[in-house]
């Protein structure tokens, strides 16, 4: 089964396309079949898979009506792709509304400052109106981008997040260079940025939340 994973936040800036790229190219090594779609008209998406080194597949789609039926046609493709990764503009829109009832899975990416928080907690609260009305559980959880873990302001968000009961990776993606690098590059993260999106990716797979990792196929080459 083909898994749809939409990277949703409605303030812009927060990671929303470093994560995707990381962790889509990370799977991409472990042998899954990845398809990317790019949702936001600032297109940065698109622009790494342009450049990038990794063997997945990628679309621009501008229109909000046809991301389901696109999603669609993707699950049908065969051989299947294991997942598909759905990017969404910095700001809540109809997309963003359809990129969440396609998915399932939500991650929602967030930087240790109070106007990202604030945009994770709205964005948390969307979706969950969302998978009501659908009479659909989509699992939703805050990914910290771009911090040092260890510092009183990161401690201070984690803290604000759990006292909301919004449910989060412990992992996180560090402050790395390595990055920015990726994105201008159209590689897959290296070194300490590589270790870094490793971890959110194990702390995921630990949760039972990415189906790949479930699959006869994962399990029979490692």
């Amino acid at each position: 089964m083909t898994q749809v994973i939409s990277v949703v936040q409605e303030k812009g800036g927060a990671g929303k396309t470093t994560l995707l790229t990381a962790l889509a190219s990370l799977m991409v090594a472990d042998d899954a079949k990845i398809a990317v779609i790019d949702t936001d008209p600032q297109r940065h998406l698109e622009s790494w898979a342009k450049k990038e080194q990794t063997n997945l597949d990628w679309l621009f789609e501008e229109d909000d009506e046809k991301l389901l039926p696109t999603v669609k046609a993707l699950k049908k493709s065969d051989p299947p792709y294991d997942a598909i990764f759905v990017d969404t503009a910095g700001f809540k829109s109809a997309m963003a509304m359809h990129a969440i009832a396609a998915a399932n899975l939500i991650l929602i990416p967030s930087k240790a400052n109070e106007a990202d928080a604030k945009g994770a907690r709205r964005t948390f609260s969307h979706v969950q109106s969302i998978a009501e009305t659908m009479e659909k559980e989509i699992p939703a959880l805050v990914v910290m981008m771009d911090v040092d873990a260890h510092t009183n302001i990161t401690q201070a968000i984690v803290d604000a997040l759990d006292a909301q009961n919004i449910p989060r990776l412990n992992a996180m993606c560090a402050h790395r260079t390595g990055f920015k690098e990726m994105t201008s590059t159209g590689m897959a993260p290296q070194g300490a940025a590589k270790r870094s999106a490793q971890s959110v990716l194990a702390d995921l797979q630990g949760r039972g939340l990415i189906t790949y990792y479930r699959s006869d196929a994962w399990q029979k080459s490692v």
